[in-house]
């Protein structure tokens, strides 16, 4: 007879581990830093003034697919 823990160690939802936390901790701060660039780019060079929200739904659109080979639109 299985017992809970028994039912956890077999099943098939697995928990990441530390380093792959960190790992997607790191990427979504390195995305969040691209939107930025992205954001103040398109200020600079468009004239288009972007919300954080705004920024990112379009990076998201363009960029976030290639990630990390494209960078802020730099690709």
């Amino acid at each position: 007879m299985d017992t809970r823990s028994d039912y956890w160690q077999h099943s098939l939802l697995q928990l990441p581990d530390e380093s792959e936390c960190e790992t997607f901790r790191m990427r979504m701060i390195a995305q969040m830093y691209q939107i930025e660039c992205y954001r103040r780019q398109q200020w600079q060079l468009c004239g288009r003034l972007l919300t954080h929200n705004q920024a990112a739904t379009e990076w998201i659109a363009c960029y976030a697919a290639d990630f990390p080979h494209s960078v802020a639109g730099n690709s």
